[in-house]
């Protein structure tokens, strides 16, 4: 198992392939496995696929700092640097999605371009962010207090990505549910704050997705961060709710490996084009 060390920790990662250099970053609870099907279908495009478990997940330590998005990016940004990745491609879903707009913001010439799949950024659009929390919390804590932690990870994904959850086996479900610890640390830890007008920095291109069964705060979401990034492309995926490359693994792999294939050519802004559908 390849682990390498970052600031003050130990990740754990995999590569596959060859080519330009794709690096994926997971969601809550995740680890590096919740990509291993993306990575296969990409790599087999001529791509070098890279994902990593973020510190605290599976196989990749804690540390010692206290952990924030913008400690998780300053990970991602350090792991580009170690493992020679730069410039490159950087997918994030949910949490990971977030964590890759601090990364875009703060570490930009690192990337080529990056995919932001549903980022829970409630900063830009709070009303969406609270009817969010307000729907989910009260019925988290109660599960947590009366089951546990575990329980507490059906809950959310229960409620955030009923799709994806009522359809995967309980072998998949415990390697979520075994970084249930982890999961809402990352959840009560500070989490990116940032404001439409400051999106504009971000120049590389980008690719903003979300699927269409989707609580309604991730689409507002993504319809304000497309709106707000310098060069972007925006992707409904029909059918699929907040886990879009599991849920319609072929249609997230089309659209990123049509974007990536992009990336070498000399393209102008456009906001809320649609790539692939």
């Amino acid at each position: 198992m390849p682990t390498i060390e970052v600031n003050d920790t130990t990740l754990h990662y995999e590569r596959c392939g060859d080519g330009p250099p794709v690096l994926f970053v997971h969601g809550m609870c995740g680890d590096a496995e919740v990509w291993a099907d993306q990575a296969e279908r990409i790599s087999a495009h001529g791509y070098t696929c890279v994902r990593y478990d973020r510190r605290g997940h599976s196989r990749s330590a804690c540390g010692t700092t206290t952990i924030t998005d913008a400690l998780h990016a300053d990970d991602t940004a350090a792991l580009i640097d170690e493992l020679g990745l730069a410039p490159c491609l950087l997918v994030g879903s949910s949490g990971g999605a977030a964590i890759a707009v601090d990364v875009a913001l703060r570490y930009q010439p690192r990337l080529r371009g990056a995919v932001f799949s549903e980022p829970p950024l409630f900063s830009l659009d709070k009303d969406a962010g609270q009817a969010f929390m307000h729907a989910l919390v009260p019925r988290l804590e109660k599960t947590i207090v009366d089951e546990g932690p575990r329980a507490g990870v059906d809950a959310f994904f229960s409620h955030v990505c009923p799709g994806l959850w009522s359809s995967i086996d309980d072998s998949r479900k415990d390697r979520y549910r075994a970084n249930a610890d982890i999961g809402f640390t990352d959840l009560r830890s500070p989490s990116l704050q940032v404001a439409p007008n400051e999106l504009s920095a971000v120049t590389i291109p980008t690719l903003v997705m979300v699927g269409s069964e989707s609580l309604p705060a991730f689409h507002a979401i993504a319809r304000r961060l497309t709106a707000g990034l310098a060069d972007a492309r925006f992707i409904e995926l029909d059918g699929s709710g907040h886990v879009t490359y599991a849920e319609r693994p072929d249609d997230f792999a089309r659209a990123v490996t049509v974007f990536a294939s992009e990336l070498g050519e000399a393209i102008p802004a456009v906001r809320g084009r649609t790539v692939a559908k």
